[in-house]
């Protein structure tokens, strides 16, 4: 009996060993493919000359909050802090991008990194995380707004905000006014596809031909955690997803039919995470099984910064 309990304890060791490789695999992975020396994240993979987005510090917070790495976490905290944070009239801004030019930030980027922050805090006892993440939400309380509503962004040196807000942006976070959420509940429900904005100064929504379908799926999950239902768009994608066992990046408005030939990771980490937010746990399945297939080397190794780390969540997560 004590051969067999050491065996035993022997297998789970490996496993154990094992789960730490494969989530090691992906901070190794990053760090080989997607940080320059400083340890910065750019967009492409071995591509230093391409964009370094404050979208990818808050993934990869995201994840790496996940999987509970602290260390790796305080390392990107400091490389928000040390070249992506800007003080300006007393506020402090999180550049949307990494260049002298940028002059503005990103609302759903900003709440991203608040709201992980919020959470890391919490979870790794850290006070710091909470009184950045509070500083960030004081300062697009206090710039941010045009008659209530939580536009997409705000340049300091213009001192102006945006008159745009994006659908797609408002999510749950408690720093979006209740009056922006309250443009998911008008949003027209007797059509598929959904318009992507809203316009203050018009004070209508607008919308593109070819659509997103990650902008699409971002809407229609707020939708659902906002109380307002999405029938049309669950039973068109639903049936579009049954039909092929595919969706594509982008598709017409009008005709809803696929505009481009390419699948997306990120797009079917929205598709799994909306399908389970509706109770279809077989069809996120399916979704995450397919990913899985898609996701060969050779496609990981050169997909862009917001896909591969999509990717992972979704398959830690399942």
């Amino acid at each position: 009996m004590k051969r067999k309990a050491k065996f035993l304890l022997f297998l789970f060791l490996l496993l154990l060993i094992g789960g730490c490789e494969e989530v090691d695999s992906v901070q190794n992975h990053v760090e080989q493919f997607y940080e320059n020396d400083e340890g910065l994240i750019h967009a492409y993979p071995q591509d230093q000359d391409s964009e370094y987005l404050s979208e990818s510090i808050g993934l990869y917070l995201e994840y790496l909050l996940l999987i509970e790495d602290q260390k790796a976490f305080q390392k990107q905290v400091e490389n928000l802090k040390n070249h992506f944070l800007i003080k300006q009239h007393d506020f402090l801004f999180v550049q949307w991008r990494l260049n002298h030019n940028a002059t503005t930030n990103a609302l759903i980027d900003d709440v991203r990194i608040i709201s992980v922050l919020e959470r890391a805090a919490h979870h790794f006892g850290i006070e710091d995380y909470n009184d950045l993440a509070e500083e960030l939400s004081s300062t697009i309380a206090n710039t941010q707004k045009v008659e209530d509503y939580t536009v997409d962004f705000y340049d300091w040196t213009l001192s102006l905000p945006a008159q745009r807000l994006t659908l797609s942006y408002l999510n749950k976070a408690h720093l979006v006014s209740k009056s922006s959420i309250s443009l998911l509940q008008t949003t027209e429900g007797s059509k598929i596809l959904f318009p992507e904005y809203y316009d203050t100064r018009l004070h209508e929504y607008s919308q593109n031909e070819e659509v997103h379908m990650i902008d699409q799926l971002l809407i229609a999950i707020n939708r659902e955690q906002a109380g307002v239902p999405s029938m049309l768009f669950l039973d068109w994608i639903k049936k579009e997803w049954n039909s092929t066992h595919k969706l594509y990046g982008r598709y017409n408005r009008e005709t809803q039919n696929s505009a481009v030939d390419y699948e997306s990771l990120a797009v079917y980490y929205y598709l799994s995470f909306y399908f389970s937010l509706m109770n279809e746990e077989k069809l996120a399945l399916e979704v995450v099984k397919h990913a899985k297939e898609i996701a060969t080397e050779d496609m990981l190794e050169q997909a862009h910064f917001f896909d591969y780390i999509h990717y992972q969540m979704m398959i830690h997560e399942y």
